[in-house]
């Protein structure tokens, strides 16, 4: 695996899947930090200019064999996978909060919290038609979930059971951006303006991701990442390594597509985010999808974004 950092020239924006139509809406959402598969056209993209081929090229496949093994075909999925993307703040790794974590709902003023795993139970105890069933047991009646917040790598990984949840508000600002909105001709639209919220990345915050194979790039360079032209640069790090839980349970950290696969090896999960994408060689939208939020636990690890717990 290769890591690399990222740390943008401005905002970065990633816009949301709502539809704008005018007079109906003025403001669209933004998803932040960006899914792998975001991150994976972004290096397609550099992979291009870097060994500098045209677009026109690469959509027809017209380009060396090995070359097209690691990008992809344009029509079909990245020949590489990207694990991310993390937070790196004051050199520390933050990474999303398992939800079969929890902690008493009190205590959530404090810095620090005592956490709660969910574990699992034998169903002859239960009424219940679940082959497997998870529960987490605590102190007091009423438990919250961690998942939503981000822990360090070092929390993670603690056999004291304190850990400090970090919000992700407490890695970047959010700066509210409105522009003129354009017709398909790329012409002014009369009488109607946007509003984006873009995020900037809080001082001695970066982006931190992996990626599987070695790519044919350099180790520093520009990458343009989302929409409106933001781009910043990266840079190859030294490898992150994660260490093994003893749960049986494995964590995403990055967005997990709801396939058939997924839903049956689900434990925990929050709010089910559903995206598309614009497929860039058909020139319209792809369908859209629902996903499981990062930090979703599963009892199977169904690619490089799982980590054990």
């Amino acid at each position: 695996m290769n890591w690399y950092s990222f740390k943008p020239a401005d905002t970065l924006f990633f816009r949301g899947a709502e539809p704008m139509n005018i007079g109906e809406n003025h403001t669209a959402t933004a998803n932040f930090p960006p899914p792998a598969r975001t991150m994976e056209g972004a290096l397609r993209t550099a992979i291009l200019k870097q060994n500098i081929i045209p677009i026109d090229q690469y959509y027809d496949n017209n380009i060396d064999g090995e070359l097209l093994d690691i990008i992809g075909p344009a029509d079909k999925k990245a020949g590489f996978s990207v694990v991310g993307p993390l937070f790196e703040q004051d050199k520390m790794i933050y990474v999303p909060a398992p939800y079969s974590w929890y902690f008493d709902k009190d205590d959530g003023k404090e810095e620090k919290v005592k956490i709660y795993k969910s574990r699992l139970i034998k169903t002859s105890l239960v009424k219940t038609s679940l082959k497997n069933l998870f529960w987490a047991k605590g102190e007091k009646c009423e438990l919250k979930t961690l998942g939503g917040k981000w822990i360090s790598l070092y929390d993670l990984y603690s056999e004291k059971n304190i850990v400090s949840g970090k919000e992700i508000h407490c890695f970047y600002d959010v700066e509210n951006r409105t522009g003129i909105a354009l017709d398909s001709n790329r012409s002014v639209r009369a009488h109607h303006l946007y509003s984006f919220s873009h995020a900037r990345l809080n001082k001695n915050v970066n982006l931190i991701f992996g990626v599987d194979k070695n790519l044919p790039i350099s180790d520093t360079g520009v990458l343009n990442l989302g929409a409106e032209q933001r781009f910043g640069l990266y840079t190859k790090i030294p490898d992150i390594n994660f260490s093994k839980g003893n749960s049986d349970l494995f964590m995403s950290v990055s967005q997990t597509a709801g396939t058939e696969q997924a839903n049956e090896s689900v434990v925990a999960t929050g709010k089910i985010q559903y995206q598309g994408g614009w497929d860039m060689k058909k020139g319209f939208h792809k369908p859209m999808t629902g996903f499981f939020p990062p930090g979703s636990v599963f009892n199977d690890k169904l690619n490089d974004n799982f980590i054990e717990i």
